[in-house]
């Protein structure tokens, strides 16, 4: 006799959790789903709606899956929060344990929708491994802290669009160190709720602020309006500026002309796109001044060619003036 109050015992604690005051939540929940021989890829059937009622509920919840096929198991365990995800969407949960057929993959994953006093399970076909019988899924829902009520659903439908591992919280922070030190870990990315992003610090003020050096292949900067490559400078109607204006605005500002001056960097930062096209623009410059002074350049030349000839006429007609 005290062997089988022993065994319901367990039986009855195993699926349910005894508060401080007694109070009794169902902590886990077990079905099984039928995936008839033709089913397809993004077949899902929609199984239980959840119901963390207390607030000590930590939204945390295990779903365990099992099918064999020809005598062969395959299994997985995921794992799903419906406290941190976007309520808008379904999305793919983590999988911490998976064993699979061997070598042939995975049939079935574990969606979550966490859509407010409505958040749900269901579960999605992402292979089919040439199956031709009817699968039956076993799944057990754990809740890793305490549920209300698990309502059972059975929803189907087809969907293809399913995104992976989707979190939503008002930020996010990774940090990373020696785990064999007691050093504290540094921050290696930060991202905030208003969709800004930093590498190597916690306060980003940009899509993505970097604290350090950047080492990249190659880097393409889209040009915002009004922004524009500076090609008009070879226009006919362009006013170049004749070098002795340039060299007095440089006496003056200590700078070239439309290009910000050390302090202004200093305070406000260097502006990559804008510097590229105000340089591309003094390069462009600097070519029609190169222009103009080559033909100069050719035309004292010319000049020199033609004093020369004229030297060595006028030294002729000296040389035979001196013989006579």
């Amino acid at each position: 006799m005290k062997k089988i109050i022993y065994i319901l015992t367990i039986t009855v604690l195993g699926f349910t959790k005894i508060s401080a005051n007694s109070k009794f939540y169902t902590t886990e929940y077990e079905t099984a789903v039928t995936f008839p021989a033709a089913y397809a890829i993004g077949d899902y059937i929609e199984f239980l709606k959840v119901n963390p009622l207390d607030v000590a509920a930590s939204g945390y919840y295990q779903i365990s899956i099992s099918y064999t096929r020809g005598g062969v198991a395959a299994a997985a365990i995921h794992l799903a929060s419906i406290s941190h995800s976007n309520p808008a969407l379904w999305r793919e949960t983590g999988r911490i344990n998976n064993n699979p057929y061997s070598g042939l993959g995975v049939n079935f994953t574990i969606d979550c929708n966490t859509e407010y006093n409505n958040p749900r399970f269901r579960i999605r076909a992402i292979n089919t491994l040439g199956i031709s019988a009817d699968l039956i899924v076993h799944i057990k829902v754990t809740s890793l802290n305490i549920n209300g009520t698990f309502t059972a659903l059975n929803t189907t439908g087809n969907d293809l669009t399913v995104s992976k591992f989707l979190p939503m919280t008002s930020d996010w922070n990774l940090y990373v160190g020696n785990v064999f030190s007691n050093a504290g870990a540094q921050i290696a990315i930060k991202a905030t709720q208003n969709g800004y992003v930093g590498i190597g610090t916690t306060i980003p003020d940009e899509k993505l602020t970097v604290d350090g050096k950047i080492h990249a292949k190659e880097v393409r900067v889209d040009l915002l309006s009004p922004m524009t490559v500076p090609d008009y400078v070879f226009t006919t109607d362009y006013k170049l500026k004749t070098l002795k204006e340039v060299e007095e605005y440089i006496k003056k500002n200590n700078h070239l002309p439309e290009i910000p001056s050390a302090k202004e960097i200093e305070k406000n930062g260097l502006m990559l796109a804008e510097m590229n096209m105000s340089l591309l623009k003094k390069i462009e410059e600097l070519t029609l001044y190169s222009i103009e002074q080559n033909k100069k350049i050719e035309a004292q030349t010319k000049e020199i060619e033609s004093l020369k000839n004229l030297v060595l006429r006028v030294t002729k007609i000296e040389n035979e003036l001196a013989r006579k």
